[in-house]
Order: structure tokens, then C-alpha cells, then sequence
């Protein structure tokens, strides 16, 4: 694994950042845990979770969204300034062109959050969540030290494009978490709408024994009902897969593949991130995809969500994942390009508190939703626009030209 100079590194030309949200938005005490979806019709829709109790994973949380009209992203934006602090706080003139914030999943006396959104053929937007008694602590629910009903379960929420809910959220817990599971959370981030209009969501959990696993949540009927596609657990150098990001990489034959990144949470590894690409997901049974995962070369973060999207446009370069740029700290989000399986810094996004975040990208740009603030990750979530053409010179600076041939992520999959 590299290693990383104490200094941030070289921030990235030309970006500009708004702020998307803060606690006194939604009367809370913190904000965090971003989701980001760009909609086919180029609408920008930003979720995370409003906590209302303090920036800790208990007490009453729910999931907040905004909504942003095509057209107006680029021009709402504030110029940045150079050398990228953080963002300021939220004005009436950055506000404008959002929607106001809106409450999309909740419930009295419970934690209810980790968006993962995903957009549906008819355009409609499945809200995935995940709900535990606002007391229980998720080293007890690992533990299945709390009543079931106290324990996690899952929901989904259908949505219009303008984020007004068609009909009630439901609870889809018996289809998509083993029993023997006792954590469990989905996303957090975006998910993908494959070429045969399967529809995709990352999730995690715990097995018996404790450690994590991740896995895959899969609809093949636009998100009336949902089953575990796969699961990951013990990978070489990477035993407690976690949260996980994915996108969508051109396969052979017009087919496409999922590109995954996980979380490892087992401290005892070396490694902090794993990655993996699957095609083909068997309907009759999760495929066990262990051996198609490998540790994430050359990443230098810490243990924690990353953004993620795939970029078939940009010369060289897999896909773009962002990330804090060192082990131990959540402090300057940084972007990395993935190539080949290997990680590569291509410049600084956002100097001081930052943590999870989610990309999209939306014409000649890479959208980056953050939690970030002046002395916590908590204080606001904000909203990046890197030019494309900012992050292909860097890659030509870092990358050079890229090697012919397919990426190659862990083992190919033969079943």
C-alpha cells in the first residue's frame, strides 16, 4: 500500500460548491450520510439523513431530500475560489433552484436512514431505507442483544420526480435479510438501473459471529419486489466487507457490469477498501462473490464510504471514487481514479472536515455530494462540480495514457 505525505495535495482547478443543506434547514442537529441521483432527465436529486438528537448514529433520524430542475444546476453554482475552503453556509441566492427540503422516510421513535435511491423505467424513484428503535446501539443489534422489532429493517419508499411520495413506504425486510443477520444497512449512495432494466442497490450486515459481509439487492420487476443478488463476505487481505458503492461498466455484447467498492471493516487488515466488477447475477440464489473481490490497490484512505462512479468517457480511467486522503482522518476529500485495480490521487476536492459522499455525472461535469464543515463532517452537506476536463488533464498528468485491454478487479467470474 503507498504512502501519503502529511500535506494535502494540489487541489483540482475550476471547481465550484453550494451548499445543499444544513441542520437549521430541517431543525436538526446534524446532517450527514449523502445520496446523490442525476435522473435520465437530467433533474439532480440530493437525500441524507437529518439527525435530530446530535451527529451520533441514535436517537430519531430521517431521511430528508431536495430536488434540482435540469438547467439550473450549473448556474446556481458559486464560483469557486482558489485553493477550495469550505464551503460558506447556505444563502437564498445558492439555495435557488432547489426544492425545499422535504421529509421522505420516517418513523416516531426510530432511527430510520441510509438512502440509497435509484430511478425506476417510469421514472419514479425507489427510496431504499434502513429503521432500528432510536435507543438501540448498532453494537447491540450485532450482538441480537434487542427485541427483533427493535433490530433493522428495511423499507422502500416510491417517489415521484418531484419527490412527493406514491403511496405509502413499505417494509421489505423478510425478502432481503437472512434472520441469522443482525446488522444490516443500505447503500448509503446511489443505485443503478442495468441495461435489462434490473434494478440495483449496495447494502452490508453482520453474520452471526459478528464480522460484516456486503451484499446486493436486486429488483427485476422496477422495484415492486426486491431479493439479495449477492453477497461478499471473506475476501483475501479484506475479511469485513462493509458499505459499499457501485456503478455501471460497459460489458461485452452490449451487456453491462457492475463495478463494486467496499468498506473493509475488519481492523486487522492491512487493507481498507476492496473492490470487485460482476455480470451475470443467478436468479434462483445470491452468487457468493468473495473470490471475485480484491483489495483496491493504492487507496490511502481510511475505513469509510466512498463515492463512486464509472466514467466510460474518460480516457484511461475506469471509474472516479472519492474519499478522505488519509488513514485515520476524515479531512480533505480527495478524488482518485480507478485503473486496472489500482487507485491513483488526482487532486484535492475539498480541503478540511469532509467524510461520506456520493458522484454522479451530468454533462461535461463529475457532481460530488459531501457531508463536510468548518470543525465537523456534520455541519452541512454540500455540493461539488468538478469539470470533466479538469479531471481528464489530471489523469494525463498522474495516469499518462491508458494501457489497452480489460480492467482486471479480483477473479473473473465463470458462474
Amino acid at each position: 500500500m503507498s504512502s501519503r505525505p502529511s500535506a494535502p495535495s494540489t487541489p483540482l482547478p475550476g471547481i465550484r460548491c453550494s451548499t445543499v443543506l444544513t441542520p437549521a434547514d430541517v431543525g436538526a442537529a446534524a446532517v450527514r450520510i449523502p445520496a446523490l441521483l442525476r435522473c435520465t432527465d437530467g433533474q439532480v436529486l440530493a437525500f441524507a439523513e437529518a439527525r435530530r438528537d446530535g451527529p451520533g448514529d441514535t436517537g430519531e433520524i430521517h431521511v430528508v431530500g431536495r430536488s434540482l430542475p435540469p438547467g439550473t444546476a450549473a448556474a446556481r453554482m458559486a464560483a469557486q475560489a482558489p485553493g477550495i475552503p469550505a464551503p460558506p453556509a447556505s444563502t437564498p441566492e445558492e439555495s435557488r433552484g432547489w426544492s425545499g427540503p422535504t421529509i421522505l422516510a420516517q418513523a416516531a421513535g426510530r432511527t430510520m436512514g441510509n438512502p440509497a435511491p435509484v430511478e425506476a423505467a417510469d421514472g419514479s424513484i425507489l427510496l431504499l431505507t434502513t429503521s432500528n428503535a432510536a435507543s438501540a446501539h448498532e453494537e447491540e443489534i450485532r450482538a441480537r442483544a434487542v427485541p427483533e422489532a427493535e433490530g433493522r429493517r428495511v423499507h422502500v419508499t416510491r417517489l415521484g420526480p418531484d419527490l412527493c411520495r406514491i403511496g405509502a413506504t413499505s417494509e421489505i425486510t423478510a425478502a432481503v435479510k437472512d434472520p441469522a443477520w443482525g446488522w444490516y444497512a443500505t447503500g448509503p449512495g446511489h443505485g443503478v438501473r442495468r441495461e435489462d432494466g434490473t434494478l440495483v442497490i449496495a447494502a452490508n450486515h453482520s453474520r452471526p459471529d459478528g464480522r460484516y459481509a456486503a451484499h446486493g439487492l436486486v429488483s427485476d420487476d422496477d422495484g415492486h419486489s426486491w431479493r439479495i443478488g449477492w453477497i461478499t463476505e471473506d475476501v483475501a487481505g479484506a475479511r469485513g466487507p462493509n458499505e459499499s458503492s457501485l456503478s455501471l461498466l460497459p460489458g461485452e455484447g452490449g451487456t453491462d457490469r457492475l463495478l463494486v467498492t467496499c468498506r473493509n471493516e475488519e481492523r486487522g487488515d492491512a487493507s481498507r477498501r476492496i473492490i470487485g466488477s460482476l455480470d451475470r447475477l443467478p436468479s434462483h440464489a445470491p452468487l457468493r462473490a468473495g473470490p471475485l473481490f480484491a483489495p483496491l490497490s493504492g487507496f490511502p484512505g481510511p475505513r469509510i464510504q466512498c463515492g463512486l462512479v464509472a466514467t466510460p468517457g474518460l480516457e484511461g480511467v475506469e471509474a472516479l471514487l472519492t474519499s478522505p486522503a488519509r488513514a485515520g482522518s476524515r479531512t480533505d476529500l480527495t478524488l482518485f481514479a480507478i485503473a486496472h485495480g489500482r487507485c491513483t490521487e488526482l487532486g484535492l476536492l475539498l480541503a478540511g472536515p469532509a467524510g461520506y459522499s456520493d458522484l454522479a455525472l451530468d454533462g461535461p461535469d463529475l457532481l460530488v455530494l459531501v457531508e463536510c464543515g468548518d470543525e465537523r463532517t456534520h455541519e452541512r452537506i454540500a455540493l461539488l462540480r468538478v469539470p470533466l476536463t479538469t479531471i481528464a488533464a489530471a489523469a494525463a498528468a498522474h495516469l499518462g495514457a491508458g494501457p489497452g485491454g480489460a480492467p482486471h478487479h479480483g477473479k473473473e467470474q465463470t458462474a
